[in-house]
Parts: C-alpha cells; structure tokens; sequence
C-alpha cells in the first residue's frame, strides 16, 4: 500500500523524464528493487540484453537491419527515495521545461548506458 503512494506521487516525474527521454526509452517506471542506484536500463524480455547489442555493434561484417529489429526497447526504472530522483522531481515541479532538469534527465541515461557492470 505505501508503495503504490510512493508510484501515484512519482506518476508526473515518470511522465516527464519519458517526454524528454522521447523513445530512447519505451517507458519510465518507478522500482522498489534499487538501493543506492538512482536508476536503471532494464531489456525487455525478448530481444537482446545489452551485452550481446555491445558484441553484435562490435561487429566487422555486420548487417544494419538486423540490428535494428533485434535491439530491445529498455525499460528506466528510477528510485524513487535517492536524493538525485527527488531532486529531480523539484526540478519538474516548478518548471518541466527545466534545460537543466533536461541535461540532468539525459545525462542519467547516458550514464547507464555506458556503465559497464548494467546488464
């Protein structure tokens, strides 16, 4: 019950972040499973994990279409209760079109996109 407050109250930060992120991201969704992360890229079920996208990249001889169909849609799952995430959602509340809530928003998913221990 204290976790679905903690969703209903974070809904509009999600929202934001998913409009700035555009389709980077396929969604944005708060999660009770990180500690000290203020978020995460998770793959989706089907698809590649972002390991085998790294080697498939890395490729000499590839082709550019199979890439394309096979590169999973990823899921930003953000903590809620770490002091970079709530520091966000401040930003959002006075301004969404914030640039440095923007700069801040991408700059997070540049992180975990190139974080070498995310798979």
């Amino acid at each position: 019950k204290k976790w679905d407050e903690v969703k209903k109250q974070n809904e509009e930060l999600t929202k934001v972040i998913k409009d700035i992120l555009g389709d980077k991201v396929e969604k944005v969704v708060c999660s009770d499973r990180l500690v000290k992360s203020p978020c995460c890229l998770v793959t989706g079920e089907f698809g590649w994990s972002a390991n085998m996208e790294r080697i498939m990249k890395a490729q000499a001889l590839r082709d550019n279409s199979m890439s394309t169909f096979m590169v999973s849609k990823k899921t930003l799952e953000i903590n809620p209760e770490h002091a970079i995430i709530i520091e966000l959602k401040k930003k959002a509340e006075q301004d969404k079109n914030d640039k440095t809530l923007k700069d801040h928003v991408c700059r997070l998913l540049l992180d975990k996109k190139n974080d070498k221990n995310e798979e």
